[in-house]
């Protein structure tokens, strides 16, 4: 069992599960204020907020690829979502959870105590976990509540390098108090599940009313949190991970403007399967050349599109077959974007897109990438700006490999071959080739997608090789490119 933070693109599982476990097992006992205050919550558009201003931390527990529960944070010790799939109840997963969190606020928050508002049913649970009520029931839009807490003590820190499995502040056992009865999509009928996932697609995305007051449990007082948190140890988390870590170059002073564009989709005909689809994608005005301008949009919004493309509008007999297998088939695709490098003729988006491709165990993660002039709608492709010599791919698997931290990343594949994945040819789909600029320079690699039983899987979802432009220039072809960064 592996407990770690959770990155950008799992915040989506993770709320799919919140959201199961408590439709569940804590919907039915609360009014519908309460079920539409939780709703309001977890939106993950701001959930994502939270997150990447550092005012939520997630941790998930996972075995063998899969998100078996999930617990959030804030910084002043407050336990704000703490859920764990049912299959997997009893197995101490919320026990490691806990454990982790304590640590953590010990650690790198500096918090004196953890506090909880426990549903009325689970406080004796808590109570095993050393945690105890500071008041009576109370209920607040919707929701009853008992607030509890415990005080954070460094000396009862699990030693470092000990068994997550067995160090757990020597608390008691602690039963998970939220469980997964369906798993993601689990046993109920097809129907029953859609009428819940089409509530979910209502609200996951939406931005919160901003007169909403979130009560306690679920996320008051972000408000009145500080933007930073001074040199407490905590700064480090506010860093950003994935695509939004990459370092911007924008010039202020291009003639067109970048607008934010979203295509949304849900099949309410289909009542047997779930198909929903959010896809953001970048829209630029201002060009001056009409035809220019439609060409470079119709291009930005298609390298968005590829994924629903694929699963969806012409689907590939893979997909077909999966669909036709599942018993309550799911198609999702999630698509967010960063433009990291604009000037006045060239332009380089980066594309996040994960989403289930067929059903439940079909959770996906891609990479992609769109670097086009803004002078004539043209697509540059690495093969056209790089010369991928032996001496380049030398220097960019060494540059792979040193960026992942693992020798043995793209081991299964020779110099030839790497060379034709990197000229376009994906080896039936495992490597899809990248490449972005930055203000840092270039970076080129792959979408991995390896089969899930592949043995040279090393769990990368994508790997990409940094170079500055005074590094990549030696390698550099005489592609329009290099004049316009010039």
């Amino acid at each position: 069992m592996e407990i770690r933070m959770l990155q950008q693109p799992e915040l989506l599982p993770a709320l799919h599960l919140v959201w199961e476990v408590y439709a569940d097992t804590i919907a039915p006992a609360s009014t519908p204020e309460g079920v539409a205050s939780f709703q309001k919550f977890i939106k993950y558009d701001y959930i994502s907020q939270l997150w990447q201003r550092g005012q939520l931390v997630f941790f998930g527990a996972f075995e063998g690829g899969e998100l078996c529960g999930t617990l959030a944070i804030r910084p002043d010790g407050h336990i704000a979502l703490f859920f764990v799939n049912k299959e997997r109840q009893g197995q101490g997963i919320g026990r490691m959870l806990f454990q982790y969190a304590y640590n953590y606020c010990a650690r790198y928050l500096h918090a004196d105590r953890m506090t909880v508002n426990s549903a009325p049913d689970a406080v004796e649970r808590y109570i095993h976990m050393g945690m105890r009520p500071i008041s009576g029931e109370q209920e607040r839009d919707g929701m009853r509540y008992v607030p509890m807490e415990m005080y954070v003590n460094l000396g009862m820190l699990s030693p470092k390098g000990a068994s997550e499995r067995t160090a757990w502040i020597a608390l008691g056992v602690f039963a998970v108090v939220l469980i997964l009865v369906l798993g993601f999509i689990g046993v109920r009928a097809a129907q029953d599940f859609r009428r819940g996932f089409t509530h979910q697609r209502e609200w996951f995305y939406e931005e919160p009313e901003e007169d909403f007051d979130y009560f306690d449990d679920y996320g008051p007082g972000f408000e009145d949190l500080p933007d930073e948190y001074g040199s407490d140890g905590y700064d480090e988390y506010e860093d950003l991970s994935g695509i939004w870590a990459i370092p911007e170059m924008i010039d202020d002073n291009v003639s067109y403007e970048i607008d934010d564009e979203m295509y949304e989709f849900t099949d309410n005909e289909k009542q047997s399967m779930v198909i929903q689809f959010q896809v953001n994608y970048p829209k630029i005005s201002g060009l001056g050349d009409a035809s220019v301008e439609k060409k470079v949009n119709e291009i930005l919004k298609a390298r968005a599109m590829e994924t629903v493309k694929r699963i969806y509008d012409d689907p590939v007999p893979e997909i077909k077959e999966r669909v036709l297998g599942e018993e309550y088939p799911v198609l999702m695709d999630y698509v967010d974007f960063n433009v990291c490098y604009a000037s006045e003729n060239v332009l380089s988006v980066v594309y996040e897109d994960y989403g289930y491709e067929g059903g439940q165990d079909y959770y996906v993660q891609h990479l992609r990438t769109c670097n086009i002039s803004l002078k004539d709608g043209k697509v540059y492709e690495v093969k056209d700006i790089v010369e991928l010599n032996d001496v380049f791919m030398e220097d960019w698997l060494t540059r792979m490999k040193n960026e992942a931290g693992d020798d043995l990343l793209l081991s299964e594949a020779d110099s030839e071959m790497l060379k034709r994945a990197l000229e376009g040819d994906s080896q039936n789909g495992v490597y899809h080739v990248n490449f972005f600029l930055d203000a840092e320079g270039i970076e080129i690699g792959f979408d991995l997608n390896y089969e899930s039983d592949d043995e040279n899987d090393r769990g990368y979802v994508w790997v990409t090789a940094p170079f500055t432009f005074e590094e990549i220039e030696r390698y550099a072809r005489g592609s329009d490119l290099w004049k316009e960064l010039k």
